[in-house]
């Protein structure tokens, strides 16, 4: 055991003295300051709330250190360690603390700028609405547009709880008749629902319509 324990004992000890005199180094080198833009990570969000504002795409830190390390301290090497453990529907207030910021060491976080992100959730709902297919141009001549008809015709949205709410059907993109004389079908894409709302399981359905015969026109 005591000769593993001496074993490379000369290249330990330099790696200690050379360790000791970059401390030295660093430790006593001009302190500089530095503003640095770091990213605002939402990762951590409730899974069950969805983000309805913009809080900002960054924080500017005002960052004091040997100018060695504050000179080219890369974003990603600093966590704002932002608190989303109390997040809870509708607007919250997020302290930025200086003293909080995870730093290398040897670096100091003076200062936050915005000293809050604003955090604006809302709970996340779903409902199933019907499919609506819109249609547009002329038919044939002696042509008629009966009817169209989707399928599935019948969609679930989710997004959230309040814009959700307000959804009475999901249209289809515009289906051209132009020209038409007999029945076709075709496959086509749901129009957008909203900003935040999305169709779940699928972006498309089948469009079915029917084109009659003035002949056989019924009479108004």
């Amino acid at each position: 055991m005591k000769e593993a324990s001496f074993r490379n004992l000369g290249l330990k000890l330099a790696s200690l003295c050379l360790a000791f005199a970059l401390w030295v180094v660093v430790a006593g080198e001009q302190k500089e300051e530095r503003m640095l833009n770091v990213p605002i990570k939402l990762a951590r969000l409730p899974k069950n709330m969805v983000l309805l504002n913009d809080p900002g795409a960054f924080v500017t830190l005002r960052l004091r250190g040997p100018k060695s390390l504050v000179s080219s301290l890369p974003s990603e090497e600093v966590d704002l360690n932002l608190d989303f453990s109390q997040l809870k529907e509708g607007e919250n207030l997020v302290a930025v603390r200086a003293e909080e910021i995870e730093v290398p060491r040897g670096v100091e976080a003076l200062q936050a700028s915005p000293r809050w992100v604003r955090l604006v959730l809302e709970s996340v709902a779903e409902r199933e609405v019907r499919v609506a297919a819109r249609v547009e141009g002329t038919p044939a001549a002696g042509h008629y547009f009966r009817r169209a008809s989707a399928r599935p015709d019948r969609v679930r949205v989710v997004g959230p709880r309040s814009e959700v709410s307000r959804v009475a059907k999901v249209y289809t993109s515009a289906v051209s008749i132009e020209g038409r004389s007999r029945d076709f079908a075709v496959r086509t894409s749901l129009e957008p629902v909203g900003k935040s709302v999305k169709v779940e399981g699928t972006d498309s359905v089948q469009v079915s319509v029917e084109i009659g015969g003035n002949s056989g026109r019924p009479s108004s």
